[in-house]
C-alpha cells in the first residue's frame, strides 16, 4: 500500500506553524530536578547518619549524593540554554 503524499493545509499560516512547533517544547524538566533533589536527599540522609554515629554510610551516599546533584545540575543547565 503507498504512503500518501503530505499536502501543507493552505490555511496554515507561519504563525499558527510556529505556535504549534513552541506549545510542544518543554519548559522544565521534572526529571532532572527530581535527581538534584534525590542527590541533596542523599547527602542530608548521610549527615544525619553520621551525626548518630555510622560514618561509613558515607561511603556509598556521598558519591551517589554528589555524582546524583553533578549530573541533575548538568541537565538542568543544559536545558536553560
Amino acid at each position: 500500500m503507498p504512503i500518501p503524499a503530505i499536502v501543507p493545509n493552505p490555511f496554515d499560516d507561519d504563525a499558527k506553524r510556529e505556535a504549534r512547533m513552541e506549545a510542544n517544547l518543554p519548559t522544565t524538566s521534572r526529571r532532572a530536578l527530581a535527581i538534584v533533589i534525590g542527590g541533596v536527599v542523599a547527602l542530608i540522609a548521610f549527615g544525619i547518619l553520621a551525626l548518630i554515629g555510622y560514618p561509613g554510610a558515607g561511603v556509598a551516599l556521598v558519591p551517589l549524593g554528589a555524582l546524583l546533584l553533578l549530573g541533575g545540575g548538568i541537565e538542568l543547565l543544559l536545558s536553560r540554554l
